[in-house]
């Protein structure tokens, strides 16, 4: 938990971060096409190292077809082809844990000594087609089938603060183009309800659950139960992923004491 001002505990240099992608996140919601979606977030995340993109929903492993829930295709061509004809979604590794957990993750926090050794073998085709390493972010819906966004490269250089505002930019995308090819209806409404805002603002606040109790005149347990479900509905481990997230999607706002919601 945050024990200092939301203020204090970011650099210069991390405020121009969340500022350039709060700014692409609401671009998002200007553009017209999917295609215009998929090279607006290739060229944000190209300053991370980040080549080859893919935005997809994740049917049943047996599903021959699954090819089909391809939303926006980023993937170079070559290991597209060779992913298709292999089988290799049946067997990724990275597949299995989008289906099965909510939270992003690197390609590198795989662990292979509990892959099978098709599950190795997917990994290490990706390598040999300049893809070392990647990140994830799962995608799960109510009364839908779980989705994902991947983004890899050769070389990824993601600062801890960068990332959670990547994963965040990453569902942001994602909701533009359900928008634009009539999907879900995302766009409805702010992902937190009010009384979940009000919590993570103050926690950017650098407030403590207890303050915060006092401030809201609710128990102790109250806000650390609305900061776990805030964690769920962004997709993240911790309350400053939280923070940052909730910045980038528009669910607060930094430095900012008061409720604007």
């Amino acid at each position: 938990m945050l024990s200092t001002p939301w203020e204090a505990t970011i650099r210069i240099d991390d405020e121009i971060v969340i500022l350039e992608l709060a700014q692409a996140a609401s671009e998002f919601s200007e553009i017209r096409t999917t295609a215009e979606v998929l090279k607006a977030l290739q060229g944000h995340l190209a300053h991370y190292g980040f080549s080859d993109l893919l935005i997809t929903g994740l049917p049943v492993p047996e599903d021959r077809y699954w090819h089909r829930e391809v939303l926006c295709d980023g993937w170079r061509q070559d290991w597209y082809r060779r992913y298709v004809e292999e089988g290799h979604f049946q067997h990724d590794p990275c597949v299995a844990r989008c289906r099965h957990r909510p939270f992003p993750f690197l390609w590198s926090d795989l662990k292979p000594e509990v892959m099978s050794p098709r599950a190795k073998l997917v990994m290490d085709e990706a390598r040999d087609f300049a893809m070392n390493d990647g990140l994830c972010v799962p995608i799960h819906i109510p009364f839908r089938g779980p989705a994902v966004v991947t983004a890899a490269g050769d070389k990824i250089e993601l600062s801890p603060f960068a990332r959670p505002l990547v994963e965040a930019l990453c569902l942001k995308a994602f909701q533009a183009v359900c928008r634009l090819e009539g999907l879900l209806d995302l766009e409805c409404g702010p992902i937190l309800g009010q009384r979940e805002a009000e919590v993570l603002q103050w926690s950017a606040a650098g407030k403590s659950a207890e303050v915060i109790a006092i401030i809201l005149n609710v128990s102790t347990y109250t806000v650390q139960s609305h900061l776990r479900h805030i964690r769920e509905k962004l997709g993240a481990n911790n309350v400053q992923r939280a923070i940052t997230k909730g910045l980038v999607l528009g669910e607060i706002q930094a430095g900012n004491d008061k409720i604007w919601r």
